[in-house]
């Protein structure tokens, strides 16, 4: 009976081999991380000495988790909303990604002049290789993450893309937003077009930008902004109902 059921629970060495490269391929990436975290510590450090240089990460690295509702933009909608960003701010402005990564990431990947004031609100605690510019963020609790009265009313513009498509969601993160934004800061909104009148109830208008992501999404996913952008032009009345 014993070396039956040995036997029976014994892997086949393709699975086997299989599953140590698996545990072998998450090590390496947790100590790659590891190694990010450590050297997010000592940016800051050289920071005080105006030294600090924030390295150049891709998303490569971070795989998707469906678990916590990830879906990765694709290199065109990611280049889009970077440039947005680059286009409507200066050395001075103050601007954060919510529950966007995919845009934060190629945002510094592209020398922003202002990149100690642009800052990453995520519940994903991989993202915090970028030290003090990354928020932990809950959206279930819109007011409580680090930073919050400093931050509040004095932020110039927002790109936000709540994980979950419900109103719920949408509902507590836009608090965040309107918190942290400053009067006449900017807004871009990537959601579900089953949202636009939450969005509008807040002032989002729908654009005719349609984001992408890496491996699709079955959801009629759409941009909204607050403002008159040149890369998100607003859909007409008669385009809006259809």
């Amino acid at each position: 009976m014993d070396s039956d059921s040995d036997s029976d629970l014994e892997l086949s060495p393709e699975t086997l081999r299989a599953l140590q490269q698996v545990m072998q391929e998450q090590q390496e990436q947790q100590d790659r991380f590891e190694v990010l975290r450590q050297q997010a510590e000592e940016r800051f450090d050289q920071a005080q000495g105006g030294q600090a240089k924030t390295p150049i990460l891709t998303m490569d690295i971070f795989r998707e988790d469906w678990q916590l509702s990830q879906f990765w933009y694709d290199e065109a909608t990611s280049e889009k909303l970077a440039r947005e960003i680059l286009n409507n701010s200066d050395a001075n402005s103050i601007v954060c990604c919510i529950s966007s990564p995919t845009a934060y990431v190629k945002l510094m990947s592209m020398d922003p002049p202002n990149s100690d004031n642009l800052f990453l609100f995520e519940f994903d605690t991989r993202f915090d290789v970028y030290g003090r510019q990354f928020i932990h963020y809950d959206y279930s609790k819109p007011l409580e993450f680090r930073l919050a009265d400093e931050l509040k009313g004095s932020v110039d513009m927002i790109v936000v893309d709540p994980p979950f498509l419900s109103e719920e969601c949408l509902t507590k993160t836009l608090q965040t937003v309107r918190h942290l934004l400053k009067k006449d800061g900017k807004v871009v909104l990537c959601t579900g077009l089953v949202m636009s009148k939450i969005a509008k109830e807040d002032g989002l208008e729908l654009t005719t930008f349609h984001p992408g992501h890496q491996n699709g999404l079955s959801n009629d996913f759409r941009c909204y902004v607050n403002y008159q952008s040149n890369q998100f032009p607003l859909k007409s009345q008669e385009e809006s109902e259809q």
